[in-house]
């Protein structure tokens, strides 16, 4: 095997270990203080990874150790965001949000997750809304995102903000149905998605091998460019852990859980502004 084959198994193994553990492998529960939990749970991802620094001497332990800074910026900037929005100064949190995120160091991570919108949404595979009404549904426009003129009624949804209308779609049904809370089948109005967007790019936090040990265990061709990637996950892991908490009061007009995501989805919305 060549240099950048036996760094790719490295790695593997390392995202192995990572999904044995409970701890820091998404989706999460929140358990008491959000604050604490996140922070209680980065520092067990990165006692996880000089673990393996320390007992391997090889090349990915060098790639890792040479991250383990950034990962410690990213895992600060949010655990400051997070304290400042609850405490009710929301400007703070996105600046402090902003800044963690603008660094150049990070934002290379950040751009390097980012996958064409037709790999996740073309023929073959569409994206899929789901719309839940007690009333019966005529016309497709109504299962499009909310217009804007009726924004008053957008909640704040994991990377929906409140008031902002969002066509907000997910990979499977399944999840749609998850997301909306699991209601009855007969309420529920479905619609799927195609694009021929070539051009537009998506935050992809939701890449195969972060949730399947199989798919790290793929005997594809590995290419120079899959084991930056990989290691700009790894440096993001603090940012994917914040978005990945479950919802713990499904009725809640608050949830903390959704902080981060909504803060990283205002982030994105003004990067063309």
């Amino acid at each position: 095997m060549n240099s950048h084959q036996n760094l790719s198994k490295e790695l593997s193994d390392v995202f192995i270990a990572i999904l044995r553990r409970s701890t820091f492998r998404p989706p999460l529960k929140i358990s008491g203080d959000i604050v604490k939990d996140f922070t209680n749970r980065c520092n067990e991802f990165k006692k996880c990874l000089n673990e393996h620094v320390a007992s391997k001497d090889n090349l990915a332990s060098d790639k890792i150790k040479k991250r383990l800074n950034a990962i410690n910026i990213i895992q600060t900037g949010i655990t400051e965001s997070l304290k400042a929005f609850l405490s009710g100064d929301i400007k703070s949190a996105y600046d402090l949000f902003d800044e963690m995120l603008s660094t150049p160091i990070i934002y290379r991570h950040i751009r390097r997750i980012c996958i064409p919108l037709h790999d996740v949404c073309n023929e073959t595979k569409p994206l899929f809304r789901v719309r839940k009404s007690e009333k019966p549904i005529s016309t497709r426009r109504e299962i499009f995102h909310i217009p804007f003129t009726h924004r008053h009624l957008v909640n704040a949804q994991r990377y929906s903000v409140a008031g902002l209308p969002c066509l907000y779609l997910g990979s499977s049904l399944y999840i749609c149905w998850q997301e909306m809370g699991k209601p009855d089948f007969d309420k529920l109005y479905i619609s799927s998605f195609i694009s021929w967007d070539f051009k537009s790019q998506i935050l992809n936090l939701a890449a195969e091998f972060l949730y399947s040990q199989a798919a790290l265990r793929s005997n594809r061709e590995i290419k120079i460019k899959d084991n930056i990637v990989k290691l700009s996950y790894l440096t993001l892991w603090p940012l994917i852990i914040a978005c990945n908490y479950l919802k713990k009061n499904d009725d809640a007009p608050f949830n903390p859980e959704y902080i981060i995501p909504n803060l990283l989805m205002q982030w994105i919305s003004r990067l063309d502004n």
